[in-house]
């Protein structure tokens, strides 16, 4: 029974004893520390205000256009023929090159008829006038020797007095030049000369088909007088100015040519509430350019004084700002000079303020933040 005894009281005795030796091991171990950072503070970049002179460009896409566009015409009906030239779009021709011909043998035939006619007429009347109007015979019968059925004919004689005017319109000699005169100039309509280096960017006609009078028959365009034509925001009219160099960029905003501010429209484009305006090419460096082709102009505008260029991602509700002063963030208002398609040029703030470049998310005025460089 003693025994009994003894082994349940060692039994407590153990019990216990752990239990001491476990509240004591609990005490010396260290409760883990409680998150203090959980609440971090939002991070923001800054850029020190400093003010400058900027160049403000202004880079806006246009399309080439030429400076000259002529539209051709007949004055006369007839058959188109050949001329050489090809009746194609996109076909390029010299300047002088026959373009168009109407058929005209038929009219060169009465032109030639009508000079015989003529000629005849002032060889019956040429010894009237030797015999009257003596003074002026030789020029008369030089005018006779010089007139050749196939070249026009030449010059008009003087009439000296009244009574020889009377003379020549009596025997209807004046009628009779003058209708001369006429058929050669209507002749001459029957064909179309180019009036410059060119190229066909529309074609009505071909070789064989009949003209009529004012039929328009093609299009041309001086290819080597190209200009850029370029829509430009109202608001930034004001930095432009007539004979202002400006800059011709590719796609790849390479730098191809130069140009010259030429033309300002005095309009406003109700549609997109643009201005166009246009700049002549000046192509020095001989590359290829076609009607139709968009390019970039960079329009150098003007030099500003004492401002200085931010993302326009820095500024809210168009004339807003973060700086901070010390750790918290303080709402300024800034004067936006102009506006560009990423950026913006302001002046407003006290020079060495730390402007916000990136706007916390729910920022507002009085927030702490953590400033990074």
């Amino acid at each position: 029974m003693n025994r009994k005894i003894v082994i349940v009281l060692l039994v407590i005795a153990t019990l216990l004893l752990a239990g001491l030796v476990s509240t004591f091991l609990k005490g010396m171990k260290k409760d883990p520390e409680k998150n203090l950072n959980r609440a971090k503070l939002p991070i923001v970049k800054v850029q020190l205000v400093e003010y400058k002179s900027l160049e403000a460009p202004i880079i806006e896409k246009g399309r080439l256009v030429s400076n000259l566009q002529v539209n051709l015409s007949s004055e006369v009906a007839g058959r188109i023929v050949e001329t050489g030239v090809p009746l194609k779009v996109g076909q390029k021709f010299k300047k002088g090159d026959l373009l168009i011909k109407i058929y005209d043998k038929d009219a060169r035939m009465d032109l030639r008829a009508q000079k015989s006619r003529f000629l005849n007429k002032l060889a019956e009347n040429l010894p009237d006038i030797k015999v009257d109007y003596s003074d002026n015979f030789q020029k008369w019968m030089n005018f006779f020797n010089s007139i050749d059925l196939d070249k026009n004919i030449p010059d008009l004689p003087e009439v000296k007095s009244d009574q020889e005017k009377v003379f020549m319109a009596s025997r209807n000699i004046l009628g009779d030049y003058y209708a001369i005169k006429s058929a050669e100039v209507k002749l001459e309509k029957r064909m179309i000369y180019a009036p410059f280096d060119g190229s066909f960017v529309e074609v009505n006609t071909q070789i064989g088909s009949v003209a009529g009078m004012g039929t328009k028959l093609a299009g041309i365009i001086e290819s080597d007088n190209l200009e850029l034509q370029v829509p430009v925001e109202s608001k930034d009219i004001k930095w432009m100015h007539l004979n202002d160099v400006v800059d011709i960029l590719d796609s790849n905003g390479e730098i191809i040519s130069t140009g010259r501010l030429i033309r300002k429209s005095e309009f406003v484009d109700q549609g997109t509430q643009s201005v166009s305006v246009f700049v002549k090419i000046n192509n020095e460096r001989g590359v290829e350019l076609y009607q139709g082709q968009f390019l970039s102009a960079r329009f150098r505008g003007k030099i500003i004084e004492n401002a200085m260029e931010v993302s326009r991602n820095a500024v809210f509700r168009n004339n807003r700002v973060y700086v901070v002063e010390g750790d918290l963030l303080k709402e300024k208002q800034i004067n936006v000079i102009k506006l560009n398609e990423n950026t913006l040029v302001f002046n407003g703030l006290n020079e060495g303020e730390s402007l916000v470049i990136d706007i916390p998310v729910k920022a507002s005025d009085s927030m702490k933040v953590k400033v990074v460089n």
